[in-house]
């Protein structure tokens, strides 16, 4: 069993990583990490909120073990008894913190910071696995003992699942994909507001319909003797968020 920490952990989306990984066979949460704040309180202090509520957005409960851990401060948390990092941390934050885990463990993150890099592949199991190679050269250009492989942007994730065999089989002139997304996606910081959604569909999410473009060709491209070749087609899409909590609509 491999010991995790999750960064980022008060979060909507590191909320989503304990839920996936409290009952996991394979790993054990042995740490959890956010702001500043946060830091020096048990996981269920941090939730709450100043009306007394818990700050919790998934269906199922976090496990009472996870309730009384301590939580760290992200800037300053050691990762030498880890041997796994799950990081869910906004853009900025995740170009300063994740270099300095990855010096020393592997980084599994939700952040954009890294996935245009040359030498960060942007995983999807079953679709490009043979990606997983350009991790060792990432080791070797910026001398880390691990590594940093962004998840892609939650979009992308189905469209390129569903493309992957269309692809090998048939090949690929253009792609067109609309796309209605939860407010979920939008996590709590900002967020969407209220009275901007309720009764309403927003058409525009900013650099989202960039990040599809570019992630869709990166993972289905080809991994060469310099990196990705990008795959040659055309994507072109239009990505709006809807006034549903989770769970994101594709029209391909």
């Amino acid at each position: 069993m491999r010991s995790v920490a999750v960064v980022g952990a008060t979060g909507v989306v590191g909320q989503q990583f304990i839920v996936a990984l409290q009952k996991h066979p394979w790993f054990n949460i042995v740490k959890l990490a956010a702001s500043q704040k946060s830091a020096g309180k048990t996981y269920e202090e941090a939730l709450k909120r100043e009306s007394g509520s818990i700050g919790w957005f998934c269906e199922e409960e976090p496990d009472p073990e996870v309730l009384k851990m301590k939580v760290e401060d992200a800037s300053t948390m050691r990762v030498d008894d880890c041997d796994l990092i799950f990081t869910a941390l906004e853009s900025e934050q995740a170009l300063l913190l994740e270099p300095k885990y990855a010096k020393e463990k592997p980084v599994v993150s939700t952040a954009s910071a890294f996935r245009y890099e040359p030498d960060v592949p942007i995983l999807v199991p079953g679709v490009n696995t043979e990606h997983v190679a350009l991790l060792s050269k990432q080791r070797e250009r910026r001398g880390w003992r691990g590594f940093i492989t962004p998840i892609p942007n939650c979009t992308t994730t189905g469209l390129v699942i569903t493309l992957k065999p269309i692809y090998d089989r048939f090949g690929i002139n253009i792609v067109l994909m609309t796309s209605m997304q939860a407010v979920s996606g939008a996590g709590r910081s900002p967020g969407v507001l209220a009275l901007d959604i309720i009764d309403n569909i927003i058409p525009y999410i900013p650099k989202e319909e960039e990040k599809v473009q570019t992630e869709t060709l990166k993972i289905l491209g080809k991994l060469g003797a310099e990196g990705i070749e990008y795959a040659p087609f055309k994507v072109s899409c239009t990505c709006a968020r809807v006034n549903v909590k989770d769970g994101h609509t594709e029209s391909v």
